[in-house]
């Protein structure tokens, strides 16, 4: 194969540029989702997020001439085996916030959840069979000490806060922002190894989130506190991060440059910690500075490797 054409290099980096729209959509989310959580509640308020997201997003597609009979075309693998993973990483972040007891603890859940960034790069060598070297293990290892390092500071875990994570609604909580960090990493390799250069399924994806999401709120009552806030943080959920930037980061993740973005998608827990700290009222301590300095430091590490597997190595 040849060397890109000026245009095919114009066109990657639109797409990039989405899914970096994306990562900074997504930085605000988990502030959001938290207070959604304790007003509209932990299930009521993201299943109708994700049924206005992915309603406003089906009609979006049909505007464009991308009908859901066109999207459940797509190969199987794609809608079934991302489908899961969108479902389960979205069902297991709002469950893992919900079960938070204070909004201190819910920095920690998002950090957790934000392992997913070294997961998708780390993952994309078998997947994606990338070439790796010791760089990348390197930059992961770094990567995920600072997400602790930020963790730990942000939150004074290790002076009150460890009895909480051995409870049993603490270790559910982590549990499922395990489970959503590595479900995205997954889905984040295999969109780009099932699905198609020309079209997603993500509108179908976030109406199937909120059926499970429903499906769970019938199974498990709960008492909503409906505010005008609580509105605007559902309309916000809905529109911004489910409808607009899920489609931008499967956009730039099937056609743009994935490892760039998957490098730059280090930077979202010091992102989300700052926005959530301010949104949330919740002061973060000295060591996210620290934490933030392993982040870049993991991220570059990282980016010098993936950006030579991404020449040399073999692709899709």
């Amino acid at each position: 194969m040849g060397s890109p054409t000026e245009h095919e290099l114009k066109n990657l980096s639109r797409e990039t540029w989405g899914g970096l729209a994306a990562l900074a959509i997504w930085s605000s989310s988990i502030a959001v989702a938290r207070g959604l959580s304790e007003s509209i509640g932990t299930l009521t308020g993201p299943a109708l997020a994700c049924a206005l997201g992915g309603t406003l997003a089906v009609a979006w597609a049909r505007a464009r001439g991308d009908s859901p009979g066109l999207m459940l075309r797509l190969p199987p693998l794609y809608l079934w085996g991302c489908g899961a993973l969108f479902v389960s990483c979205n069902v297991g972040l709002y469950l893992a916030i919900g079960a938070c007891e204070t909004r201190e603890q819910t920095l920690v859940i998002g950090l957790v959840n934000y392992l997913w960034p070294t997961l998708t790069v780390a993952l994309s060598v078998p997947l994606l069979r990338r070439r790796a070297r010791w760089t990348l293990a390197l930059g992961c290892i770094i990567a995920a000490a600072g997400t602790a390092v930020a963790m730990v500071g942000g939150m004074g875990v290790l002076d009150s806060g460890l009895d909480h994570w051995r409870t049993p609604a603490g270790l559910f909580a982590l549990s499922m922002a395990g489970v959503a960090a590595l479900s995205w990493g997954l889905y984040s390799n295999l969109a780009r190894r099932w699905g198609s250069g020309e079209r997603g399924a993500v509108p179908l994806f976030v109406l199937a989130t909120a059926a499970a999401l429903g499906a769970l709120r019938l199974l498990r009552p709960e008492v909503s506190h409906w505010t005008l806030k609580g509105v605007l943080e559902l309309c916000t959920l809905g529109v911004a991060s489910l409808m607009g930037a899920y489609a931008l980061w499967d956009w730039g993740i099937r056609r743009g440059d994935q490892a760039f973005l998957g490098v730059c998608s280090y930077f979202m827990p010091v992102a989300s910690v700052a926005i959530a700290s301010l949104y949330l009222g919740v002061r973060p301590g000295a060591h996210v500075a620290v934490g933030c300095v392993l982040v870049a430091a993991g991220a570059f590490l990282s980016r010098t490797d993936s950006h030579n597997s991404s020449h040399n190595g073999s692709g899709d």
